[in-house]
């Protein structure tokens, strides 16, 4: 398992619970406004220091008294081969597993739910079918998006849908768009745009004001048990 950060400590990234975060590198997007490219770019990723599987798990057996969870993310973890045993190894040890996801692999998702590998899920969903690409200039199959999504749904595991919102981009037609298709999700959370480090080095679009945000939950929970905004 390919680990390219932890954060040893953290009380924000799994709800409820004290978690370290294992950040992974590479990606399968190219979204513009991505923080960090020296995590998603291959030419970037061959200069950072990989820690070692062994390192980490020597880690969290010194941390069983204090972590309750580890959370796995950025910039895809389902591109890490070893990821399912990965897992399999920090449940093992009695930790619960959040993993975070641009649903890429809707077949390792449905296995590591099936065999309760994880405990929560929380998938990005970026833009509508209308504007399918725009953002994240993948080629990765639209079915793959919509077997996750059900998947996630249908599941009995915690987890949450997320979209960050660019100025001139997003807008309450998109979000309803986007909200249409987790309709009758659990949680949906809005995050807003901060524009720091970002992969596209002239990417300049705007955050939205807190009013704005507003609107968005409101149009949002129409379709959304629970919505909330990370701003």
């Amino acid at each position: 398992m390919n680990i390219s950060w932890l954060n040893k400590f953290s009380l924000i990234d799994y709800p409820g619970e004290i978690c370290c975060i294992v950040f992974t590198p590479g990606c399968n997007f190219r979204c513009g406004y991505c923080h960090n490219s020296e995590f998603v770019l291959p030419e970037k990723i061959k200069n950072i220091e990989i820690l070692k599987e062994k390192l980490f798990f020597n880690f969290l057996e010194k941390r069983k008294w204090l972590l309750t969870a580890v959370s796995i993310c950025w910039w895809e973890p389902s591109l890490q081969k070893d990821l399912l045993e990965f897992c399999r190894k920090i449940k093992n040890m009695w930790f619960l597993v959040k993993l975070d996801t641009n649903w890429r692999d809707s077949e390792l998702i449905q296995k590591l739910i099936d065999e309760k590998i994880i405990d929560y899920i929380a998938m990005d969903i970026k833009e509508d079918f209308e504007n399918f690409w725009k953002l994240s200039k993948s080629k990765e199959s639209s079915k793959k998006y919509l077997e996750s999504i059900n998947i996630i749904i249908d599941s009995d595991i915690d987890y949450e849908f997320r979209t960050t919102v660019i100025k001139w981009f997003h807008n309450l037609k998109i979000i309803e768009n986007i909200v249409k298709i987790i309709n009758w999700a659990n949680n949906y959370f809005i995050q807003n745009y901060r524009q720091w480090n970002t992969l596209e080095k002239d990417f300049e679009w705007n955050s939205f004001s807190e009013n704005e945000l507003g609107k968005f939950k409101i149009m949002a929970s129409k379709y959304i048990k629970k919505v909330w905004i990370r701003s």
